[in-house]
């Protein structure tokens, strides 16, 4: 079996948002390695296709990361395993085995749904040739960094076993070319087209449109021209970079060591003794955040209220030093990211304060979109023109 796949990759602190093939993927980004399967008896391989992102064990062999067996997202969350995750405001991900091991071990498990659908049985092996787009954080990403990451996937193949039981699949896949780009930038293609290519219409704008008395027939060819602040709220960073229509102004680049991760790290250790508990990561805390049917729920929540509210703070403070910067030439402000939802509350009101006071818009990406942001313009830049012509670029003889 032999598959072209398109990925747009958002290697995020906390979640891993990825479109492969055209599938949006949203798993902890989270691994851990272990010595043998967690699996004795004989189980139909068909049985592990369709929740496969759930129970994700593979064996990795690849020059760009350490050999062995791992399990990857909610299936190593849930293990009780000591887990490798993105220490925030530490790690440089371009040197780091997690993100190429969660990206290799998602496509393979994709590629192992799509032969099953295709031909009805459990494959032996599958070979996947693979566009990429993905990003670093503003603060990190340098023409060395990029280079250095894209190079991880690039050089040579890479070969993953996708565990189904005690069955296996062979995956190979192969890079020919990947491009890393900045966070937040490709957020400029999602605001502006759909996955079809058309001007991006609907609800992600509903809430906008009403506070500005814009006209209904809204579209993203809206945003085609204008100058825009990003705000992309991450757990372990936050991104403010600028950009005019689709450029990324490179003298404005900015990005802060604040994120929802901060506030979750200063709440973990009274959270974890409020539920009596010596220790749990930084994930655990965010699932019951987000599960407000948690039994612990109205406990985390009220223990992150004051580091949170400080991590707003800093954030504000931020957005004013970019505006200062800008001299206030920006029409739109856009808020996004995993962050921006849980920081809402405290946030909007400041930002819209703000942006009264300078004249200018604020786009506040609506909690059903704001974490598949950078995902979506990923997979819409890896399918455009811009990312064909840097293919062939790099495909001339020097």
């Amino acid at each position: 079996m032999n598959y072209h796949f398109f990925v747009g990759n958002d290697n995020g602190n906390s979640e891993h948002d990825l479109i492969v093939d055209g599938r949006l993927i949203q798993q902890p980004n989270v691994n851990c390695t272990v010595d043998e399967l967690p699996w004795s008896e004989e189980q139909a391989p068909e049985s592990f296709i369709k929740n496969l992102q759930e129970q994700l064990v593979v064996t990795v062999d690849s020059p760009a990361a350490r050999p062995g067996m791992y399990y990857v997202g909610k299936f190593a969350l849930e293990s009780g395993e000591i887990l490798d995750n993105l220490q925030i405001g530490i790690d440089l991900k371009c040197d780091m085995d997690l993100p190429v091991v969660n990206t290799l071990a998602q496509i393979a498990a994709v590629a192992v749904q799509k032969a099953y659908e295709d031909e009805k049985k459990v494959p032996e092996q599958i070979e996947v040739e693979v566009d990429m787009a993905t990003a670093l954080p503003v603060t990190q990403h340098t023409d060395e960094t990029s280079a250095k990451f894209e190079k991880r996937f690039t050089s040579g193949s890479h070969h993953v076993t996708v565990h189904l039981g005690i069955h296996r699949v062979a995956v190979k896949i192969v890079f020919p070319f990947t491009k890393v780009v900045p966070e937040a930038t490709p957020v400029i293609f999602t605001l502006q087209k759909d996955a079809e290519g058309n001007w991006r219409e609907g609800d992600i704008f509903e809430e906008f449109t009403q506070n500005y008395e814009i006209e209904k027939k809204f579209n993203g060819n809206y945003f085609k021209d204008k100058r825009i602040l990003h705000i992309d709220i991450g757990d372990g960073s936050t991104e403010y970079p600028i950009t005019e229509g689709n450029k990324f102004l490179r003298q404005f680049v900015h990005g802060s060591h604040h994120g929802t991760g901060y506030a979750i790290e200063e709440a973990l250790s009274e959270f974890n003794r409020l539920i009596h508990l010596p220790d749990s990561p930084r994930q655990f805390f965010s699932d019951v955040i987000k599960n407000a049917k948690h039994k612990y729920h109205a406990r985390a929540i009220k223990t992150l209220k004051r580091p949170l509210d400080s991590q707003v703070r800093q954030i504000v403070q931020n957005v004013k030093r970019q505006l200062t910067k800008a001299r206030n030439e920006i029409d739109l402000i856009c808020v996004y990211g995993g962050g921006s939802i849980l920081m809402r509350p405290i946030l909007y009101p400041l930002l819209k304060e703000l942006c009264i006071e300078r004249e200018m818009q604020l786009l506040y990406i609506p909690a059903g979109y704001a974490v598949q942001m950078n995902a979506m313009g990923l997979d819409a830049f890896v399918r455009g023109k811009i990312y064909e012509a840097l293919k062939n670029k790099a495909a001339q003889p020097a």
